[in-house]
């Protein structure tokens, strides 16, 4: 008797959810979830691709006839409006302005490790990396850092919430002194009208995700409150005395043009630098623990990279293919469509399943072996089309240069216990990462 295919939930709990990955490919490459209503999961490379070239027909926003508070769920000319702001941040030249702060906490951060023999990597040495370099393009100072990767797990509870079935909301009282007590702070700090507008935004985002307001999302809304707060008080202060860096660019954007218009609202503004905390801290942060991870599990792997560090591009390359931080993505039918045979009625929600459309063995070659022999893959894992990830460059400068690092300078990397995977729905990264570590020897030293 064959076994059931499994579930959304169960292949967002396994540590190696490939091999059931493989059956939905080859079994129900469009899949209707149990449990799940007028859901679809796609699996294979080619179908997944083709539902993210096409935002006119898949939609990134959940809801019809709704303009999502972040960039990343807008369409059309709204989502490109603002994605041409935010491109400032991510220029060539702003990425290079980064790289000399990005290795310096690398190396500063290690050798702490290093000092103690190993720890926790993920809060040592994984965030500090990405928080440095947000940090910087938003002007967050160095007391405050630490908060971004909070925050960061309360924007994904909220704006990137993933519902789940049966999930239940919390009481209409407690969603009721929960807001009451965030309008307080946010309109002391903000003013009544701005306040009160990015409140809504706040408390909405669940819902613009299909999601329920539950206990642990009405947590997520209380920090992004006090984020909002925060970098408001950075921007009016930054508005007095301009820094000359990538915030300043942002904060000029909301000011009238010559045609009187800004190109984005404060509202929206305060909203995507939200939006960089995840993006840029929690996805890069995971990135990086998964690749050190693997370079535990195979001393053969690392030793052949310590030997050939030219290699070490191939391999954030392969990292981000096989373990890519973000394993799946939502978009909604616009209107009643045929995909792989089966009729999909209009707004039905699809689920892209980005780590099994990378390890798609009609897409790439041995596509669950990792080769620094392989090159270009046009791997999915940062998306494609008008919505493909605008801090791409920057998480590739931040793994290559981050990796090398750790290479150069230690001589034994291995796991201390085995990581337990994070249960946030859609994601692929570790709740700790505990290793031991020893230096690499100085060269001259005797």
């Amino acid at each position: 008797m064959p076994t059931a295919l499994p579930t959304l939930e169960e292949l967002a709990r396994q540590t190696e959810p490939w091999a059931g990955y493989a059956r939905l490919r080859e079994e129900a490459p469009l899949y209707r979830p149990p449990g799940w209503d007028r859901v679809f999961v796609l699996s294979r490379y080619d179908d997944v691709r083709a539902v993210l070239a096409d935002p006119e027909t898949f939609s990134s926003s959940m809801i019809p006839d709704v303009t999502p508070a972040m960039m990343v769920h807008r369409d059309g000319a709204s989502h490109d409006r603002l994605r041409a702001v935010m491109a400032a941040a991510f220029t060539p030249r702003a990425i290079a302005v980064l790289a000399p702060g990005i290795e310096r906490v690398a190396t500063s951060s290690l050798d702490r490790l290093l000092e103690q023999g190993g720890g926790n990597l993920l809060p040592a040495w994984c965030q500090p990396i990405p928080v440095s370099a947000i940090a910087e393009i938003l002007g967050v100072p160095p007391e405050r850092q630490s908060d971004l990767g909070r925050w960061a797990l309360d924007l994904l509870s909220v704006f990137f919430a993933q519902p789940e079935p049966g999930e239940r909301a919390a009481s209409l009282g407690r969603r009721g002194w929960e807001r009451a007590g965030c309008a307080i702070r946010i309109g002391a700090a903000m003013g009544p009208r701005l306040g009160s507008e990015l409140l809504g935004m706040i408390f909405r985002g669940p819902q613009e995700r299909g999601a329920a307001l539950t206990l642990r999302r009405l947590e997520g809304c209380r920090g992004l409150v006090e984020f909002v707060a925060f970098l408001g008080g950075i921007v009016r202060a930054q508005r007095s005395a301009p820094r000359g860096n990538v915030l300043d660019m942002l904060i000029e954007a909301m000011e009238p043009g010559a045609d009187g218009v800004a190109r984005a609202s404060e509202v929206e503004m305060l909203l995507q630098g939200l939006a960089l905390i995840v993006a840029g801290v929690d996805t890069t942060s995971t990135f990086l623990a998964n690749g050190v991870r693997i370079l535990c599990e195979r001393p053969e792997l690392y030793a052949e990279l310590k030997a050939n560090p030219d290699s070490v591009d191939a391999f954030a390359s392969e990292v981000l293919r096989l373990w890519s931080p973000v394993q799946w993505t939502d978009r909604r039918a616009t209107r009643a469509v045929e995909l792989g045979g089966q009729r999909i009625p209009a707004n039905a929600q699809l689920k892209l399943i980005l780590g099994s459309a990378n390890r798609d063995p009609i897409r790439f070659d041995a596509a669950d072996e990792l080769r620094l022999d392989r090159g270009e893959t046009a791997d999915l894992s940062f998306a494609v089309g008008p919505h493909a990830c605008i801090g791409r460059n920057l998480a590739l400068l931040e793994g290559r240069r981050a990796f090398r690092i750790m290479l150069a300078r230690t001589s034994s990397l291995r796991l201390a216990e085995r990581p337990r995977r994070t249960l946030h729905p859609g994601t692929y990264g570790f709740e700790a990462l505990h290793v031991k570590i020893e230096s690499a020897p100085i060269i001259g030293e005797c």
